[in-house]
């Protein structure tokens, strides 16, 4: 993919349950001083997390940031139809190509009930994620890296970067795509 745009645009003073309003549909990365949950953003608009102090919610197409030291959310999309006219347009990043990536979750899928996986370490405990992944299987949170390249001197680096979706993760897989992109580029 190349010539992506990926739009950013920021509200400060937000409460965490105003910047659930305006996170996209998907699922929340909830950050407390006790604990670290997946929900559904339904859920988190629902609910009072106590504790909250970072959240991550994204979905395929936006995510949302939001920190309560400042209260500041921090949205990014490729559709700058989605931004809500309360926040403030920042400068865009323009991509000259975009790649995508994850993050391995700790520990292996045990169960699989009403489409949430539960995943589980000796040393961590578990993490219950959406999605129904088969036993053993290692799951990943998706992401995609914006590539820009710098004007002054025309080096590429990854300006910014979003997340996704859960997905079952893969490494051969990847470094077999990998082997072929390098491949293709020569």
């Amino acid at each position: 993919m190349t010539g992506t745009t990926l739009h950013v645009a920021t509200c400060d003073g937000l409460s965490f349950a105003e910047a659930m309003k305006c996170a996209p549909d998907g699922f929340a990365l909830l950050t407390t001083p006790w604990r670290y949950e997946v929900v559904t953003v339904a859920e988190a608009r629902g609910s009072s997390f106590e504790g909250v102090f970072e959240a991550r919610a994204f979905d395929e197409h936006t995510e949302l940031r939001w920190i309560q030291d400042s209260g500041r959310a921090v949205l990014l999309t490729e559709d700058p139809t989605i931004l809500p006219s309360s926040f403030i347009a920042r400068p865009s990043v323009d991509a000259i190509s975009t790649t995508d990536g994850g993050y391995l979750l700790w520990g292996k899928a045990v169960s699989t009930s009403d489409g949430w996986t539960t995943l589980t370490t000796e040393r961590i405990g578990s993490l219950r994620v959406p999605g129904e992944f088969g036993r053993g299987d290692r799951v990943e949170v998706a992401t995609r890296e914006y590539i820009a390249r710098d004007s002054e001197h025309g080096n590429a680096y990854i300006a910014e970067e979003r997340l996704l979706s859960f997905k079952v993760s893969d490494p051969m897989r990847r470094e077999k795509h990998d082997r072929e992109q390098a491949a293709q580029a020569q």
